[in-house]
């Protein structure tokens, strides 16, 4: 049926964010498996072939914003120079990608919850993750000469993506403003961010 045709009922909502966030309703309301593109699209008012326009897959629904959010990660690094320590630059691009994600409808952390809590995205998110974890390597290695791959670029990366991801976790329950949460992830990163710049510092 065209979306034309439709007749009475939900009216076709008329934006990729607006089908995302009626994707993510359904994700937890009733599993990510359970979960067609049919009932998606059928609760979004649109067409399969809107979906598709959309969205490259059901995963894509999750992914794509990950993706983005890497990206922009990667971006806010190489935009940031040399002229301030390397674990001051981290952090605080950490901190500004994700601001950047985050939305007032809070669908970001319901994306997250999704995609921590469902075994079918395990595989994909392990990846996912190494994407993230990498382009922080990436920026330390250029900034100290060294492989990305090397003991510390890959060590710091993988060390600053597991808080991230904790901190993350942490706030799966929090009822807390957004800003609020994105100055106690400023702060959470702090320590960490001092040992491993000492450990850079170290000739």
């Amino acid at each position: 049926m065209s979306e034309a045709g439709r007749g009475r009922g939900r009216p076709p909502v008329s934006s990729r964010e607006e089908v995302e966030a009626v994707a993510v309703d359904l994700f937890l309301a009733h599993g990510y498996a359970a979960t067609g593109i049919s009932a998606i699209t059928a609760a979004a008012g649109v067409s399969r072939s809107t979906f598709f326009r959309y969205f490259p897959s059901k995963s894509g629904v999750i992914w794509s914003a990950f993706d983005d959010h890497t990206e922009r990660l990667r971006g806010l690094l190489a935009r940031a120079g040399a002229d301030r320590p390397v674990m001051t630059v981290v952090r605080t691009c950490v901190v500004e990608a994700l601001r950047a994600s985050v939305d007032d409808r809070r669908i970001w952390m319901k994306r997250f919850v999704i995609l921590d809590e469902s075994p079918e995205l395990r595989a994909e998110e392990s990846a996912q993750w190494i994407s993230w974890a990498e382009a922080v390597a990436e920026y330390v290695a250029d900034r100290l000469g060294e492989d990305s791959a090397g003991l510390r670029p890959a060590s710091i990366g993988g060390a600053v993506q597991a808080a991230f991801l904790a901190a993350l976790r942490s706030w799966k329950t929090a009822t807390a403003p957004a800003p609020e949460l994105l100055r106690e992830l400023d702060r959470d990163l702090v320590p960490l961010c001092d040992v491993l710049q000492g450990w850079i510092d170290q000739e």
